[in-house]
């Protein structure tokens, strides 16, 4: 419980008002509530450490701390080489206390392919001549190739390594700065705390005067503390939204078979999986020209322990996967049996997965055409650590409008689509598009070509619009012997087109089928609808005169055996 007096406060020399003197733990405490030394006669009391608001829990090297023996120490240190540090455009070293740059960098959508070139001095380990790369934490499928030198072996061996570029940096500064943060609250609160006790065998006006020192400070410290603790709670949410980097990495040793003379081209490719990208796409109708603008953009990152400064970038569709197909199941045909034991974890009615489909869903971005991909070289060079917009290509469509109705009961939209076939080369992948019509902003949808194609929608067109009219909806049973049932429905859909333009509308409505020969189904319209069997669709194809009108009438009719349990139901 805090002891608070807000009568008007009486400093703490009061003592010398009324000629005697406080105990020594009243003055040193007033000292630190006030931030003043102790006076002299209290250095015989043992000293209490503590920490002055805006105090840093770790002095920062700017402020003359000395840096450790752990932080000066290089990744390689403990190796029998010293690693000596060297300007980042130095090309010919010993070995590396920072990440090899990339040369190259292939980015799919789950992964990349790294490849570094560079030129080293071989070091003496055991009489035996080294070369050493340090590569990020996540390398994988690692390949070291040395030019004109016989390599005996290599191995990879995890060491510590300092994340390096401007995310680490700053989820450094972050963490600093929490760390100081945390210090000044805990200072804060044994200040505070310091108002719960009374020195022992203090007076009534040693009191007082502490109270009224409370009044002063209190208020001041629970404020100060509120702030600094809002600060910490923002800061922990942007250490969390900046992924933990890894604090490895794997240094690659290639033992060479005789020393060479002088620094040698040391080649390696590696797979990296904490990186990727997925594509965007603008898409701006412009119905008037029959044409449609496009741009893609792909949004990438990487989180590999350092920025890739001066990498050639390439993006590509797909991730490579599984060069050949999985191995036919076994046929066996035997009577069934509900005890026969399934495999584990496999359900009654699982499918197999094919692992191309497999590794397109671990993606994000499926590939509709096997074995074709789209490759794009990226004309500048580097990609820093985090997530960024790169802006890919953009490219003008020839693909006019068409208006598509799928009319029922409750549905008269009409929708805005446009089609654009790839022809001679692969389809784009598949992601997230923004849509517009003549540069006006009309809602997102998801980009999927299929079979060489892709099919865009802009929405529901609010000037044109379907209207289905129920006029004929009959059941009946007909005939004494072989007695059968029937059902017909007659239905009218009309058409309103308010633009000044003629548009063609294509009209789609489901194909009734039966699984049983004795129902037979009669088919009839007004024109006359095409019938797609593999969609399962009826349609029309119709123009509309600009601020017109056009109808479509469609009957169906469905007759079965009388004492067949059948109730269709037209949708």
């Amino acid at each position: 419980m805090f002891h608070i007096n807000y009568k008007t406060p009486r400093p703490c020399s009061a003592s010398r008002r009324h000629g005697r003197a406080l105990p020594l733990a009243v003055l040193a405490l007033c000292g630190l509530l006030t931030g003043s030394p102790a006076p002299a006669q209290a250095a015989a009391t043992p000293e209490v450490a503590t920490m002055p608001t805006g105090a840093s829990t770790f002095p920062k090297e700017s402020e003359g701390a000395t840096p450790s023996a752990a932080a000066k120490t290089a990744p390689g240190a403990s190796l029998d080489a010293p690693v000596a540090s060297q300007p980042a455009e130095q090309t010919d070293r010993e070995a590396g206390e920072t990440f090899s740059q990339p040369r190259t960098v292939e980015l799919f959508p789950a992964g990349a392919q790294i490849t570094l070139e560079e030129k080293i001095m071989a070091a003496s380990r055991d009489g035996q001549a080294v070369l050493r790369l340090l590569l990020p934490d996540g390398a994988a499928n690692v390949v070291p190739d040395v030019p004109g030198q016989k390599v005996l072996g290599w191995t990879l061996t995890p060491v510590a390594a300092r994340p390096q570029g401007k995310v680490a940096e700053r989820r450094r500064e972050l963490l600093d700065r929490l760390d100081e943060l945390e210090g000044r609250i805990a200072a804060l609160n044994a200040r505070m705390e310091l108002h719960k006790q009374l020195p022992g065998g203090a007076n009534g006006e040693a009191v007082e005067d502490l109270d009224a020192l409370a009044g002063k400070t209190v208020p001041a410290l629970m404020a100060e503390r509120q702030k600094l603790t809002r600060e910490q709670e923002q800061l922990r949410k942007l250490v969390n939204a900046v992924p933990a980097l890894s604090e490895q990495g794997k240094l690659l040793e290639i033992r060479l078979a005789a020393a060479p003379d002088g620094p040698v081209q040391v080649h390696c490719s590696y797979m990296l999986h904490n990186c990727g990208w997925q594509p965007r796409y603008s898409v701006n109708a412009r119905p008037g020209t029959g044409k449609v603008d496009i741009s893609l953009s792909a949004e990438v990152w990487q989180y590999s322990g350092q920025d890739w400064d001066k990498a050639r970038l390439s993006l590509v569709t797909r991730t490579p996967g599984s060069l050949g197909p999985d191995a036919l199941p076994d046929w066996i045909i035997e009577p069934f049996s509900p005890e026969a034991a399934r495999p584990a974890g496999m359900p009654r009615h699982a499918k197999a997965v094919p692992l191309m489909a497999a590794a397109a869903d671990n993606s994000g971005i499926p590939v509709s055409e096997e074995g074709a991909f789209v490759r794009w070289e990226v004309p500048s060079t580097g990609l820093a650590q985090g997530k960024s917009i790169l802006n890919v290509t953009s490219e003008e469509w020839t693909a006019p409008m068409q208006w598509l109705a799928r009319p029922s009961a409750g549905e008269n939209r009409v929708w805005m689509t446009a089609e654009y076939a790839f022809a001679d080369r692969p389809s784009w992948p598949t992601g997230l598009m923004e849509c517009r019509i003549d540069g006006q902003y009309v809602g997102t949808g998801t980009f999927r070509p299929e079979a060489g194609k892709v099919k865009l929608f802009f929405g529901a067109d609010p000037r044109v619009t379907v209207k289905t009219i129920n006029e004929t909806r009959k059941e009946n049973e007909s005939g004494i012997i072989n007695a059968r049932r029937f059902w017909r429905w007659s239905w009218r859909y009309a058409i309103r087109n308010e633009r000044p333009e003629e548009v063609r509308v294509r009209v789609e409505r489901p194909l009734p089928r039966s699984v049983d020969e004795r129902v037979t189904l009669k088919l009839e319209g007004t024109p006359a609808p095409t019938t797609d069997q593999d969609e399962g669709i009826l349609f029309w194809e119709v123009k509309v005169p600009a601020r017109g009108n056009s109808d479509i009438r469609q009957n169906v009719e469905i007759t079965a055996p009388a004492d067949m349990k059948l109730a269709p139901v037209a949708p």
